[in-house]
């Protein structure tokens, strides 16, 4: 496999994982000012943005870790990914559309992840196919 785009493919994940997890973070700490409801709706979204930082991070480094990968198989997963995140998609609709504000929230930070997840994973996916 070309080292440069398993390499772009990671930084750009630990970029997206830092992204995230400072945004929770400054979402956490300075919460909105609005009523009650919102407030839990918000505080759901900036948790749930913070799992999804603090795993997306994890499978970064596992991947600056991990030793070479064949282009075959990076295709493979990432095809595998694109269709995961079309379920996160989906969960995320389901959720953000419930009545509780905490899974409102829950379910724009899933569908906001999937969405970037499912466009990230598609690029990779034509630029492996590409090399």
């Amino acid at each position: 496999m070309e080292p440069p785009l398993l390499l772009h493919l990671t930084t750009g994940l630990i970029a997206w994982a830092f992204l995230s997890l400072g945004a929770a973070v400054a979402g956490l700490y300075f919460p909105a000012k609005c009523n009650p409801a919102n407030t839990e709706c918000w505080r759901g979204f900036w948790f749930m943005i913070a799992i999804w930082g603090l795993v997306d991070g994890i499978i970064g480094w596992a991947n600056l870790l991990g030793g070479p990968v064949e282009m075959d198989f990076l295709r493979n997963v990432l095809l595998i990914n694109s269709v995961l995140d079309l379920a996160y998609i989906t969960a995320g609709i389901v959720l953000a559309t419930r009545q509780k504000p905490l899974l409102k929230g829950f379910g724009a930070a899933v569908l906001i992840q999937g969405v970037f997840l499912l466009l990230f994973d598609l690029v990779f996916l034509w630029l492996a196919y590409r090399v």
